[in-house]
């Protein structure tokens, strides 16, 4: 049997902060690491998703209402949850070391940020930029 769990799919987050929210895995570790002795992965995910916006609304109000705010993260795989989705290039290549450090998780985060609101303008993967309805 394959690997589910590939860099690159789209997954749902099922405990802690940001249970029930969609992200996509950047790295997957499937044997763990010599701190880290389980599978895990490291996902960059949406935790504020954009806002509905209709055609009468102004070029600022539509700007100001399609922002992102992305979250990196490790976690554990039973914590996520596999969807059919996949998404290439969201990420650089992100080690745990990096999410260690304030300044270089912030910047991660903010390059996540472009590449997700890219994204979104271009209008592909839809489904990843609405909320789970459940």
């Amino acid at each position: 049997m394959g690997k589910i769990m590939k860099s690159g799919k789209i997954v749902v987050v099922l405990r802690g902060r940001y249970a029930g929210k969609k992200a996509v895995i950047v790295k997957a570790y499937d044997d763990g690491t010599a701190d880290k002795q389980f599978s895990h992965a490291i996902v960059a995910g949406i935790q504020r998703y954009p806002r509905r916006m209709k055609r009468k609304m102004t070029q600022k109000n539509m700007m100001r209402r399609s922002k992102i705010k992305p979250f990196i993260k490790l976690v554990n795989f039973t914590h996520l949850l596999p969807t059919r989705y996949t998404l290439s290039d969201v990420a650089p290549a992100i080690q745990p070391k990096d999410l260690k450090d304030p300044m270089k998780k912030k910047n991660l985060r903010f390059q996540v940020k472009k590449k997700f609101e890219e994204r979104f303008r271009s209008g592909k993967k839809s489904w990843l930029f609405q909320k789970l309805k459940f």
